[in-house]
């Protein structure tokens, strides 16, 4: 009910603009010139209002930046509450279980002897046949004989490798036939005769060796025959060393006990068989 005398106030165009400008339905350009301008007396006089063209561009500015600016409050809101999902309410993915190391593969060591590749070329090549190696290209043990041999004889551990051993008797002073047989080229031979020491036997007497003296003891020996192509073995025998004069040179390398040596006689008597047939 208004007093006499009184002014009605003008109701709050503000809060209706905003909130008519919230759902769409007027434009700020409107709600504004409502308040201050023109266009506000005519529409509280009931004329009509006149909008001028850089009014109407200016209203429309001010709705795409509020319609921007409230896309991406909207935005803002459901990004944070999606961050806020995965890191605090959320799971994250599962790191994949670490790799298992692969088992190791052990490569089986062939046992027995083996083959080489290549031919036999010199007195080397035949001494590997006393350390498990064989030669499928050498010539083969059949036939008549003679049957070319080489030894080769073990220098012990203080040397630490294999020498050839030459019956110069049987092989120097005989024929021709037996040269090939006892000395023969080293890709000719057809066996290895493998001469090892094996340890020593009952004591023989002292050598003097410079400002030193020295036992001899008896040698024991083993010697063992091969095939060269098949690495076969053909022959084994164990003797003794016939030798047991003290040795005319002592090397510095003998060791402190010094061995019977195998006489040439000795192998020429177990192998002679085998060779001359």
């Amino acid at each position: 009910m208004e007093r006499a005398g009184e002014t009605p106030e003008p109701p709050d165009e503000t809060g209706l603009g905003a909130r008519l400008v919230a759902l769409g339905g007027l434009e700020l350009g409107e709600f504004d010139a409502g308040r201050s301008g023109p266009a506000g007396v005519a529409a509280a006089t009931g004329a009509p209002v006149v909008r001028t063209t850089s009014d109407e561009r200016a209203a429309r500015r001010r709705t795409r930046l509020i319609s921007a600016a409230v896309a991406m409050a909207v935005l803002g809101f459901f990004g944070a509450a999606a961050y806020l999902f995965v890191n605090v309410g959320g799971t994250s993915p599962a790191a994949p279980p670490p790799r298992r190391p692969l088992p190791a593969v052990s490569v089986p060591v062939a046992a027995g002897p083996q083959p080489v590749d290549q031919g036999v070329r010199v007195e080397d090549d035949l001494h590997r046949v006393c350390e498990d190696r064989f030669y499928p290209s050498a010539p083969k043990l059949r036939g008549d004989t003679p049957h070319p041999i080489l030894i080769s004889e073990d220098g012990g551990a203080e040397v630490g490798y294999r020498t050839t051993r030459t019956l110069n008797q049987a092989a120097f002073a005989g024929s021709a036939a037996q040269r090939r047989a006892w000395a023969p080229e080293p890709v000719r031979a057809q066996m290895v005769a493998c001469l090892d020491l094996t340890g020593p036997g009952g004591r023989i007497r002292d050598c003097k060796a410079g400002s030193r003296s020295l036992p001899l003891v008896e040698g024991k020996y083993r010697l063992t025959v091969y095939e060269v192509s098949t690495h076969r073995k053909v022959a084994e025998r164990t003797l003794t060393g016939a030798d047991r004069a003290c040795p005319f040179v002592i090397l510095n390398s003998a060791g402190d006990t010094l061995f019977s040596a195998v006489r040439d006689r000795q192998l020429y008597d177990l192998l002679r068989q085998r060779v001359e047939g």
